[in-house]
């Protein structure tokens, strides 16, 4: 008798790696669910396991037979500098030792400023400390499949939106309008922008790991047509039944606002991206994987639901 494939998810606790989760085992994966304390992931028929992951003998220890370790771990943003390199590294000998492809989960932070669709071959130009922070994690994990020590998936999308999301337009815009308040988008409100629905994400990323056989690839959220951040916010406001206003806040306020709140300082560092078209192409992987993305509507409803929960 065949035996299903075991797939191992680092964070899935987190927004991501919980749906991670879901969706390997709805495909018949076996899968150990790796959290700092073991706690439950949403999902009955995980594997829990209690693990640092940043320690690598006890994260090569718990991916023993995994055909995929899934990084979908989220430190919180003041500790990416600090937390995310040895989490890192230590996936990376996880994968070396066991044989596990690394499917990343990762942002598109490291290509910088765009004019147009940022495709998977964009080259990387990051702005500020954590684009580069980024682009530095995805080398070194190419680096080590480039030199054959492991098989890599990355898995990217954009501003992510959905139940249990934290992100640039998850309380400006949804928690705002399901409070009645008026909603704020940081940047400029009429550009084109594809928001990724955390659960496409996590289905990208469990079917990459299930069906990419690849030595070293990148590939993209499907998403559906752009929209604008003036039409997502018509859309939620519409779909509350409420009434909202626009607020757009510029660099300059940011920056002002983050000599006080830390949180600030990291919006300012990132607010290039919603000054300039934030497009994510992802034909590649629709066209390779068939997967079809959450339109608006159905995941903007989910999003203001989960406010209500």
């Amino acid at each position: 008798m065949e035996t299903a494939e075991r797939h191992v998810v680092v964070g899935a606790a987190g927004a991501t790696g919980r749906l991670v989760v879901g969706h390997l085992l709805a495909a018949g994966c076996r899968v150990r669910a790796l959290t700092r304390d073991g706690r439950l992931v949403g999902s009955p028929g995980a594997e829990l396991r209690a693990v640092d992951a940043a320690d690598p003998a006890a994260l090569t220890a718990a991916s023993e037979g995994a055909t995929a370790i899934h990084h979908c771990a989220m430190p919180p943003i003041g500790r990416w500098l600090s937390d995310f390199p040895p989490l890192t590294d230590s996936i990376i000998q996880a994968a070396s030792e066991t044989g596990a492809r690394v499917v990343y989960a990762d942002d598109t932070w490291m290509y910088g400023r765009v004019s147009g669709p940022m495709a998977p071959d964009l080259p990387y130009r990051p702005v500020g400390r954590l684009g580069v922070l980024r682009a530095w994690l995805a080398e070194r994990l190419s680096h080590a499949a480039a030199a054959g020590r492991l098989r890599l998936s990355i898995v990217r999308a954009g501003e992510l939106y959905g139940p249990q999301v934290r992100s640039m337009i998850a309380g400006t815009v949804f928690g705002n309008v399901h409070r009645g308040h008026g909603a704020r988008w940081f940047g400029d409100p009429d550009l084109p922008i594809t928001p990724t629905y955390i659960d496409d994400f996590a289905r990208t990323i469990a079917v990459v790991g299930r069906r990419d056989s690849g030595d070293s690839r990148v590939w993209h959220v499907p998403h559906p047509v752009p929209t604008t951040g003036r039409e997502l916010i018509a859309l939620a406001a519409a779909e509350a039944g409420r009434r909202t206003r626009v607020t757009a806040v510029t660099r300059r306020q940011l920056r002002a606002l983050g000599a006080i709140v830390p949180l600030a300082r990291d919006g300012a560092e990132l607010i290039y991206q919603f000054e300039q078209p934030f497009v994510v192409d992802g034909s590649a992987t629709a066209e390779a994987f068939g997967v079809t993305p959450t339109p608006y509507r159905h995941g903007v409803r989910a999003t203001l639901a989960s406010h209500s929960a």
